[in-house]
């Protein structure tokens, strides 16, 4: 009987877990263990780079409708890259994220005056 291929959510799903199992850097041919040859490894780790570097969304379904919104803009977004920048001081990703925060605020609060008119 043939094997069933894995759905693109169940192959990133197995990245991701094998991902936190080793807890640990490690080379990209290593995914070959869960069946993922070198290309098609590069092919998904550029792609999870890719989204992961995006603004973030929310996805809302109701019955057989799904709504995607956009939660976050691309200066949030690039703030958020700095938060989680290692090669900034500690002082200096503080600050992004007390930036952060406070354009997330004002984001939310230009959004509930647009909603309330």
């Amino acid at each position: 009987m043939p094997k069933k291929r894995r759905t693109l959510v169940e192959r990133a799903e197995s990245i991701f877990e094998f991902i936190l199992a080793k807890g640990e850097p490690f080379p990209k041919s290593r995914l070959q263990a869960i069946g993922f040859n070198p290309s098609t490894a590069e092919s998904w780790v550029r792609l999870i780079e890719y989204i992961q570097s995006q603004p973030t969304i929310k996805v809302t379904r109701m019955g057989s409708s799904t709504y995607i919104e956009q939660i976050e803009n691309r200066y949030l977004a690039m703030l958020r890259k700095r938060i989680h920048d290692s090669s900034l001081s500690i002082k200096e990703r503080s600050s992004t994220l007390d930036d952060y925060i406070s354009a997330l605020v004002t984001l939310e609060r230009a959004e509930m005056g647009r909603i309330k008119k």
